[in-house]
């Protein structure tokens, strides 16, 4: 049976427009369509990942360096309990140190009294040595035996002998623990 030609006409114009839309709107086979699933997925999900750079291994990478300040000394240089002068005449000093030694004593039956003989630092170490045992002898030994006169058993003196850095002259120390 034959169309009018004005019906074909339109009809002729219908499938011309149906196959433009296809051409525009492609179709997706099933695999096209997972990928694209997958893709958008990945997409989405990206922005909430943190990307490995060189930070992800040192935090301070590429950032200025930071000065080390030391942490303070801990507490305090206790300060002797008595501090004799090499050279003083035993008659200035004994009578003050028998008399802290007798106090400590009361306080803390089982105190250590650590009778220190300090020497000026010097540059040779024989000199240190002879100054050391010159003061020990002489100066060391005479406040320790106040010390035990004073009522201390001996076993709670302690003797030593060291140089130091910025002592004037030569002194006695008797430090309580």
């Amino acid at each position: 049976m034959l169309l009018p030609c004005r019906t074909v006409a339109v009809t002729d114009r219908a499938m011309h427009v149906a196959r433009c839309r296809t051409k525009l709107m492609p179709r997706f086979s099933k695999n096209s369509l997972a990928l694209t699933t997958a893709a958008v997925m990945v997409l989405v999900g990206l922005p909430g990942c943190k990307l490995i750079d060189q930070r992800t291994f040192d935090d301070t990478a590429s950032r200025p360096p930071k000065p080390y300040i030391p942490p303070r000394p801990p507490g305090h240089v206790t300060p002797p309990l008595v501090e004799v002068i090499a050279g003083t005449s035993p008659d200035t000093w004994r009578d003050p140190v028998m008399r802290a030694a007798r106090v400590a004593l009361a306080r803390k039956p089982s105190v250590l009294f650590t009778v220190r003989a300090v020497v000026p630092e010097q540059g040779d170490a024989i000199a240190q040595r002879k100054a050391m045992s010159t003061l020990t002898d002489q100066d060391a030994q005479a406040v320790a035996a106040a010390i035990i006169a004073a009522g201390v058993p001996s076993s709670q003196v302690q003797m030593t002998a060291m140089p130091e850095a910025g002592v004037g002259s030569s002194r006695v120390r008797v430090y309580i623990r």
